[in-house]
């Protein structure tokens, strides 16, 4: 059984684009002067720097208000979840007694506040 790599090639060269001995042999017979036009020159880019620069500024301006903030969040996400709690057990306590009018909403109201706090 013959496999595809030992047979011909289907594909025709591309005759029209470069012809090849262009660009070839003139890079094996170029000089290092020759070869070092045709690589980009290594370089920082200045904008980058300074962008990179900017960017560690606002990072460290910004990571106090960022830690205020987060903390304020979570503290408003905890007392939810216990005020919630709070409000299915009361809803749950009315519902066992003769009040369970009140209770049936309290104990979806905590339900959803929990669950919106715990999201």
């Amino acid at each position: 059984m013959k496999q595809a790599q030992y047979g011909p090639s289907r594909y025709a060269s591309p005759g029209r684009g470069w012809p090849r001995e262009a660009v070839g042999p003139r890079l094996l017979r170029a000089s290092r002067s020759e070869l070092d036009d045709w690589r980009p020159a290594p370089s920082w880019s200045l904008g980058r720097l300074v962008l990179s620069l900017l960017g560690a500024v606002w990072f460290l301006v910004a990571l106090p208000f960022r830690l205020v903030f987060g903390t304020i969040a979570w503290l408003g996400r905890l007392t939810g979840v216990v005020v919630g709690f709070l409000l299915m057990v009361t809803g749950m306590f009315l519902l066992a007694g003769p009040l369970f009018i009140i209770g049936i909403p309290l104990f979806i109201i905590g339900l959803v506040l929990t669950l919106r706090c715990l999201d």
